[in-house]
């Protein structure tokens, strides 16, 4: 003996669930892009505090301050030994993540004075952006979060 079960899906029906999967799809991509914001600053973040930049394969190592430098970290008591940008944290600790619009996630300072900090240390070191592997590793955790 054999039961069966007659459905009928309407075309209403079928764009009610397009709809919806539409909302989850859309969903996921917020959160994806979130996540994969937070991972690029922590990105930047480890390896600023381990004194290299993003520039080139090899992750060299920042340059070296300038004497007059050294000699404004010794007067406020900041270790001049590594290189890592963080001489009174104020600089790192203003970087933020926030998603900018439906397919963007934005790093940047919130504070205007930090802000200035970073760009010049960006152009003599080079710190506020993503090595091609980085950057693959942000695409895969994308991926990842989008086929969860």
């Amino acid at each position: 003996m054999s039961l069966g079960l007659a459905i009928t899906i309407k075309p209403r029906d079928l764009a009610k669930i397009a709809k919806q999967e539409e909302r989850d799809v859309k969903r996921g991509i917020d959160k994806a892009i979130g996540l994969v914001g937070s991972l690029g600053k922590q990105i930047i973040l480890k390896r600023t505090k381990d004194g290299v930049g993003f520039d080139g394969p090899w992750r060299a190592p920042f340059n070296k301050y300038s004497k007059g430098y050294l000699k404004f970290l010794e007067s406020k008591g900041y270790p001049e030994d590594p290189i890592d940008l963080y001489a009174s944290g104020q600089m790192i600790r203003s970087m933020q993540v926030r998603r900018k619009n439906s397919r963007t996630a934005e790093i940047y300072f919130d504070n205007p004075e930090a802000a200035k900090k970073a760009a010049f240390n960006n152009k003599t070191r080079p710190f506020f952006g993503f090595s091609d592997k980085e950057e693959d590793r942000l695409v895969a955790l994308f991926r990842k979060e989008m086929s969860a």
